[in-house]
């Protein structure tokens, strides 16, 4: 009966991406795709009033008015908009039938089990202020910006007084981690914890290319745009062609994904019959 049920929830789950991916691919795409062809191409000129309304594509360095800051912890970040996330420590029964490996255990990891990384949870995300060339990028904008890299450039200083320190663990795709300096002075322990930031992957001074809509001197998002800030200085047709919507790559990816939980969905029904 689980196997039924746990089916059903995978088929309905493939079927909600399958039909994700095909309105992305025939739909999101060439809308966004449409939109951005009717886009005035600003490049690094000035503000133009005339353009009021109209979604523009501007270049120009990127200027940080404001950095991202998690007030709670004290920690700066030359980054517009970053994410915190928390990595709790846990003991997994170990339930290995290898005596060598149970051999190599301390009597505590037999009885309680051993100790791991494993619970992540999001927990908040801050951004800074900024513009690009003579706009400022509104707060909403900024909100839709991607956190596509792992911030790694702490300010040493700065976590000390807050009672943290950088460590680097190549078991996890996030590598770089902050803990309180206490628990590194000991040995590990279940719920010590550790914090990583996902940071957007621009920096002040980085040239970039803006796609918005202006609204005198500050840009908003446009609501087909799902990629709005892009980095270097891009001409008109690089911008509307990388610009505004994901790449075929990620749709490849999107519809594989829906036919494996379709498939698997489909292996667990047969096998229930």
């Amino acid at each position: 009966m689980l196997k039924k049920a746990s089916g059903i929830v995978l088929m309905i789950a493939g079927l909600f991406f399958f039909a994700a991916s095909l309105k992305m691919i025939f739909v999101d795409i060439p809308k966004a795709k449409s939109v951005l062809k009717e886009a005035v191409y600003v490049g690094n000129e000035a503000f133009n009033a005339e353009n009021d309304g109209k979604i523009v594509i501007v270049c120009g360095p990127l200027e940080l008015t404001k950095p991202s800051c998690d007030n709670e912890l004290g920690l700066t970040f030359d980054s517009l908009r970053v994410s915190r996330s928390k990595q709790t420590m846990l003991r997994e029964k170990n339930n290995s039938d290898s005596k060598q490996k149970r051999k190599n255990l301390t009597e505590q990891e037999k009885l309680y089990g051993i100790l791991k990384w494993g619970m992540t949870t999001s927990e908040k995300t801050f951004t800074g202020e900024g513009k690009v060339g003579d706009y400022t990028l509104s707060q909403d904008f900024i909100d839709t910006i991607r956190m596509d890299s792992t911030w790694n450039q702490y300010n040493e200083d700065e976590l000390k007084a807050a009672g943290y320190v950088h460590t680097q663990d190549q078991n996890f795709t996030q590598k770089d981690f902050i803990e309180p300096l206490s628990q590194t002075q000991r040995a590990h322990a279940k719920n010590d914890f550790r914090y990583f930031y996902s940071a957007s992957d621009f920096k002040a001074g980085d040239t970039v290319t803006a796609l918005g809509i202006q609204d005198g001197q500050t840009l908003r998002p446009a609501p087909e745009i799902t990629n709005n800030l892009l980095k270097d200085a891009m001409d008109r047709e690089t911008a509307v062609k990388q610009g505004g919507a994901p790449g075929i790559g990620a749709s490849v990816f999107s519809i594989i994904f829906s036919l494996l939980l379709l498939a698997g969905g489909a292996i667990l029904l047969v096998k229930n019959n």
